[in-house]
């Protein structure tokens, strides 16, 4: 038996449709599950008919989008006549807007609630450049983009959109490196808390990583506000951001991002090395000791893997007294190329060290090999021995009866 949606015609009472389900089931019409079917039919068509009805004509969007330029325009056009405070009041009943609009489609229209919070969003951004400007902040520019970092991480909090890990991302950047001009220990402080809490209460990688290299640009921050004489604070950094692997040991995926900083660190050494950067401040025996030493206990305690081959960077601060970086670039090489047979001896991916192996092999030429021997050569010369080592590989394996394309 069929019960149209429009069963009652118009001009009567309209009746419930579970009280006539229900009576048709006493009366022995329906069975329980028909009436369920029916009674969720309905619902389903009389929400889709009342979004249909709520859906606004094409004129009325065509006419609000035309409104809003026109106002935009007016408000460009007298901005410099406009009195500050009602600048401000302006962007702020914007952004207040935005988020209300947001709320009250949240339910009705959901693919335009992300949109709305966005524009909230940009609208607070302007807000606070309206408020920096009007008040002659320019010198505290760095403010506004923690400011802004705070703000970013609050939505991805709240909201749980990737959309806001990216703008808290370019934000963290922008912010950090706007930093390194000056900053103050309250900003330092401020920055760390708000790094933490985007590390803490968040799941996914993509903002735990964010989060970790932010921590690890405020750090070395710490090293310029503290006047630090040496040239190994990033190395410091990376030290002291092991307690991170203390109190987060279940999260292990960031992980590869203290390998990732590691690799980018002896590349960056293996560069500057040879230039004046080094000689003018170069390392004490004291300093090179504890820090050597402070890398491989955080590879005692931890007795991972991964580590292993960031407690190799205690061999860094030893490499630097010699002035023309041949022993580091030594060095170097051989953990490159060890680290990519291991990866590939334990079936382990392969993709990182390999990367890691080229830019190595790329920076030793540029720097070394550039007015001795012509790029071919030097790779015809690389590729013969990856070949031979390829095969020493594949004959042991095969010898083992385990043989591996």
């Amino acid at each position: 038996m069929n019960a149209p949606a429009d069963f009652f015609p118009k001009g009567m009472i309209q009746v419930s449709i579970d009280k006539k389900v229900r009576e048709w089931q006493e009366a022995g019409l329906l069975d329980e599950a028909t009436g369920k079917r029916l009674v969720d039919y309905e619902y389903e068509q009389r929400a889709a008919s009342e979004r249909q009805n709520h859906k606004p004509p094409v004129l009325i969007i065509v006419g609000s989008i035309l409104l809003a330029l026109s106002l935009f325009s007016f408000v460009a056009a007298n901005w410099q006549v406009i009195p500050d405070l009602l600048k401000i009041g302006l962007f702020l009943l914007f952004m207040v807007g935005c988020y209300a609009l947001a709320e009250r489609v949240r339910l009705k229209a959901p693919k335009y609630v992300t949109l709305l919070r966005v524009l909230g969003f940009a609208f607070f951004v302007a807000t606070m450049a309206v408020i920096f400007t009007t008040y002659h902040l320019s010198g505290q520019v760095t403010l506004l983009f923690w400011i802004i970092l705070a703000m970013a991480i609050l939505h991805r909090l709240l909201y749980k959109h990737v959309f806001f890990t990216i703008i808290a991302a370019i934000a963290a950047f922008v912010a950090v490196t706007s930093s390194f001009d000056g900053i103050g220990f309250i900003l330092i402080v401020f920055g760390l808390i708000v790094s933490w809490a985007w590390f803490h209460f968040t799941e996914e990688t993509f903002d735990r990583t964010f989060a970790w290299l932010t921590v690890y640009g405020l750090l070395n921050l710490i090293g310029q506000y503290a006047d630090y004489e040496g040239r190994l604070w990033p190395l410091w950094s990376l030290v002291i951001l092991h307690v991170f692997l203390l109190f987060y040991r279940e999260r292990a995926a960031w992980q590869a991002t203290y390998l990732f900083v590691a690799a980018v660190l002896s590349i960056g050494y293996l560069i500057h090395v040879t230039e004046r950067w080094l000689s003018q401040r170069p390392p004490s025996i004291f300093e090179a000791t504890l820090l050597s030493i402070a890398f491989v206990a955080v590879y005692l305690i931890h007795r991972r893997s991964d580590l292993l081959w960031v407690s190799f960077l205690a061999i860094v601060p030893f490499a630097l007294f010699e002035d023309t970086g041949v022993l580091l670039a030594i060095i170097i090489e051989v953990i490159a190329l060890s680290y990519l047979i291991r990866q590939d001896m334990t079936r382990q991916p392969t993709t990182f060290a390999f990367i890691y192996f080229l830019v190595v092999q790329l920076t030793i030429y540029f720097i070394y090999v550039w007015d001795r021997l012509d790029i071919s050569l030097f790779f015809f010369i690389g590729a013969l021995i990856v070949f031979a080592l390829s095969l020493a590989l594949w004959w042991r394996n095969r010898t083992k009866g385990d043989v591996t394309t």
